[in-house]
């Protein structure tokens, strides 16, 4: 019975600790968190839109498409050549309707506050198009160059992100007793700042 009156007694100077300890626990992380985004990054991603490109015709839309990325290069606004971002070997992505990450990175210091005119995202021209029913399609993009013509700084401590939306509704014609065989339309692209869906 002691032992249980003792615990009893002690919990509110427990309470009363934890109490007065929250917001010296609260600075710590807040801290803690803004050390963590001290970095300036650049980041590249992709979505696919059910937005059915000009020109395209069909009843379906994909499931999903493949890409190879191949390069980012960023373009000063000084006129001088055009900076590529990326010399490793291409990535594959399966892109879908929600937005997925294409590559990243903080390796920025030596293009930190340059003012930069347009950025090119450099896919493979040959992207696989996955319909309803799981099959592949290769189609042939008349260029795999991406041009953003946004202009934007890589600022020291902050993130830009350059989004890609593929524009793919309704591009896939399935095959039916008149159409013989399934034919898909290109998607059509947009590149903008942000990461907005």
């Amino acid at each position: 019975m002691t032992n249980n009156s003792t615990i009893l007694h002690n919990t509110p100077k427990q309470l009363l600790f934890l109490f007065l300890l929250a917001p010296c626990i609260g600075f710590l992380s807040t801290s803690c968190s803004t050390s963590l985004t001290t970095d300036t990054k650049l980041r590249i991603r992709i979505l696919g839109s059910l937005s059915q490109p000009t020109g395209a015709t069909g009843t379906q839309s994909p499931m999903a498409q493949v890409y190879l990325f191949n390069n980012i290069s960023l373009h000063p606004a000084d006129g001088t050549d055009a900076i590529d971002m990326y010399t490793g070997d291409p990535l594959e992505m399966r892109i879908v309707s929600r937005p997925q990450e294409v590559w990243s990175t903080t390796d920025l210091s030596a293009h930190e506050g340059v003012a930069f005119s347009a950025a090119t995202v450099k896919f493979d021209p040959t992207v696989v198009v996955v319909d309803q029913g799981g099959d592949n399609h290769d189609i042939t993009l008349d260029t795999g160059d991406l041009a953003m013509s946004q202009p934007f700084t890589l600022t020291a401590g902050e993130e830009t992100v350059i989004t890609v939306r593929a524009s793919w509704g309704r591009t896939i014609t399935p095959v039916t007793d008149t159409n013989l065989e399934t034919t898909v339309s290109a998607p059509s692209f947009t590149l903008f700042l942000g990461d907005t869906n």
